[in-house]
């Protein structure tokens, strides 16, 4: 039987996400709920774009949610998964999401405090399902995160970002003005906030372009990289092109 006092505890903070609790009470926030629209849209594109492998594979897939924050879309995956291993640096936020998982009985959740950004190459068993949702503005190494991403990745990477909206490539001069190099997008040099309890762990951070990130993605092995089509309803950021949510296969179209 559930212990009630997790309830209580859970009532007692503000929260990022609006977490339905067992009793039906509903966590209280500390974002404005015109915010909290966002994660709405990025469950419904992540279980849109998902659907065909849930389908296929049923409970059998497993699933790593780089920078899982309190756990809310770890908590979705859940749903659909075997095993889901969320990865956050914030330790109050590791220690939220353990609480909420704990209080919904989610026991095929994990939540290990790390930071993907510095971690060492294989430290985690790679899954079928990779997710990193909000991080990528929030990084000085980006390259080195998506890398890392890469190794974890059994079928599919999918990710939400922040992006530049703008878009640059062509041929610019390499080494001297008789050869040349192929610009395939750019990442914009922003200020981080450290700070902010949701923010960058970086004084320095970079916004990827989408044709930038799409083109890093294939690089880095994926076969199949496709920015996704928001909803009707969408976020506005979302809906504008603002953020965008990429998925990434490592097989052309495997979607099941």
């Amino acid at each position: 039987m559930q212990d009630p006092s997790l309830e209580e505890r859970i009532l007692s903070q503000e929260w990022f996400y609006d977490f339905a609790l067992p009793s039906g009470r509903r966590t209280k926030l500390y974002i404005p709920e015109l915010v909290e629209h966002i994660h709405r849209t990025r469950r419904d594109m992540m279980l849109a774009e998902l659907e065909p492998l849930f389908a296929r594979h049923l409970t059998s897939l497993s699933a790593i949610d780089v920078a899982s924050h309190q756990g809310w879309f770890s908590l979705e995956l859940a749903k659909h998964c075997k095993s889901v291993l969320g990865i956050e640096y914030q330790a109050r936020h590791v220690e939220s999401a353990k609480l909420i998982a704990e209080c919904l009985g989610a026991d095929h959740v994990k939540f290990v405090q790390d930071n993907v950004e510095t971690m060492p190459a294989g430290k985690f068993e790679p899954a079928d399902i990779v997710i990193n949702f909000g991080l990528m503005y929030n990084l000085e190494n980006p390259i080195g995160v998506l890398r890392r991403c890469r190794e974890m990745t059994r079928k599919v990477l999918l990710i939400e970002t922040q992006c530049t909206i703008l878009d640059l490539e062509g041929r610019i001069d390499s080494g001297d003005w008789t050869a040349t190099n192929y610009m395939h997008g750019y990442w914009g040099i922003f200020a981080g906030n450290p700070d902010n309890i949701d923010g960058s762990a970086s004084d320095i951070v970079f916004y990827p372009s989408p044709k930038g990130l799409c083109w890093t993605l294939s690089r880095l092995g994926f076969q199949d990289v496709r920015i996704l089509v928001p909803p009707p309803g969408a976020y506005q950021q979302l809906a504008t092109g603002k953020r965008i949510m990429v998925a990434a296969y490592l097989e052309p179209r495997d979607r099941g």
